[in-house]
């Protein structure tokens, strides 16, 4: 078999899962969206250990029917903009309802943000499936970011294949 043939076999069949990967996250973002129609109290009751760009998000528990859930608040990105000149409080430099949040740190000491906004016993909104509580999100849903970047590189991996196919020498 030429080479051209199985570069071409390979790329399209990573595209194509690729491709579908991305698709399956979209439905399932659509999906938890549309079926979260039920809204609840949740209390935050700790944050979480590891951090995302110098971020701890706050882990919410709330109860539906008495049985008790926990959820965690998510964000898209976090962009933080880190100097050693920048005040030891960290600044929230956006509304921190948004998907994502931008954030001033110092470089070597800083406060976290959200424990400031969100204390520890302090109450948020959360959207829940009524069909399956534990399905849902805290405040407000935040699409899946892996999603479209899957769909793109799927796309351009289908795209390669069939540029190699065509411009690949056929003798190799």
């Amino acid at each position: 078999m030429q080479i051209n043939i199985i570069m071409f076999i390979i790329f399209i069949s990573t595209g194509l899962i690729l491709l579908l990967i991305g698709v399956l996250l979209k439905l399932h973002d659509k999906r938890t969206i549309n079926n979260s129609t039920a809204t609840t109290k949740g209390k935050v009751v700790r944050y979480t250990i590891w951090n995302n760009n110098g971020v701890h998000f706050p882990i919410v528990e709330y109860s539906v029917n008495n049985v008790t859930y926990t959820k965690t608040l998510k964000y898209g990105f976090v962009i933080n903009k880190s100097s050693p000149l920048n005040s030891i409080k960290t600044d929230i430099t956006n509304d921190v309802e948004n998907s994502n949040i931008n954030i001033k740190t110092n470089n070597y000491v800083s406060t976290s943000p959200l424990m400031e906004k969100f204390p520890v016993g302090s109450l948020m909104d959360v959207y829940y499936n009524p069909n399956n509580p534990k399905q849902g999100y805290v405040l407000r849903y935040v699409k899946s970011p892996s999603s479209i970047i899957l769909l793109l590189t799927g796309i351009t991996f289908i795209v390669l294949s069939f540029v190699m196919l065509i411009f690949l020498p056929s003798n190799i």
